[in-house]
């Protein structure tokens, strides 16, 4: 660097290098920590600012199928979901394979934005895995069937049967089960694209099916685009 120009600066750059060097790591740390949490809470509050589901009426027109042959329930829970939420239910039902934490089922969008997605999801077939672990609540309604799950400590599995559901808070994960022929309607609220690669990498990096992983692109990622110009909700 031109010894005129350094002369000429209105800070001592060995100076403020020195001074860089100096931090405590600690300061720098306690630093990281509040910025993180500081973005992390100003996008929580843009996100709740989106929230158009209640999981009190969800919960409602899960109940409505409870009993019914399963066709004639995703039929009639998907008809309430509509009659609730006009705008933004999905009037098509497309289903795909579902891969994730090491289940394998089926499923259905009905609704994704950034902040809320909603989809049926099942199987025929006994399954288990992992929950995954996000930066968002879920909700299972079960329609049919009983999932079964178990945290940290518990040394015996609670059961949800048709017409109850399961809640997973905000950064907890759980092992859980699906007996064959459970289905149910799930529900998401919170940070929704970084639970994405539970979603779709082990369609691509597992079963290298990629066919399905193609699939919910276009159709969630068609559903999130609508939402954000057509209907300005994040």
């Amino acid at each position: 660097m031109n010894s005129t120009i350094v002369q000429n600066l209105p800070i001592d750059v060995n100076q403020f290098v020195n001074s860089v060097a100096k931090l405590d790591p600690i300061s720098i740390g306690i630093a990281i920590v509040i910025l993180v949490i500081s973005v992390y809470v100003l996008v929580k509050i843009h996100v709740l600012r989106g929230i158009v589901l209640d999981p009190k009426v969800l919960h409602a027109c899960a109940q409505k199928g409870v009993g019914l042959p399963i066709d004639k329930a995703f039929e009639v829970v998907h008809e309430e979901l509509i009659k609730h939420y006009p705008q933004f239910i999905n009037a098509k039902r497309n289903w795909l394979l579902f891969n994730g934490g090491g289940a394998m089922g089926m499923m259905c969008c009905l609704h994704a934005s950034l902040s809320e997605y909603l989809i049926f999801y099942g199987t025929p077939l006994y399954s288990q895995g992992h929950s995954g672990r996000y930066l968002m609540d879920v909700y299972d309604f079960m329609i049919q069937g009983t999932t079964k799950q178990f945290f940290p400590g518990n040394f015996k599995s609670i059961d949800f049967p048709a017409g109850k559901f399961s809640y997973l808070p905000m950064g907890v994960a759980k092992g859980y089960c699906c007996e064959p022929n459970s289905w149910m309607l799930e529900y998401g609220r919170g940070i929704i694209p970084l639970a994405l690669p539970y979603f779709l990498f082990s369609s691509i990096f597992v079963t290298l099916d990629i066919i399905p992983w193609l699939k919910a692109v276009f159709y969630v990622g068609s559903q999130v685009t609508k939402n954000l110009l057509l209907r300005r909700k994040i």
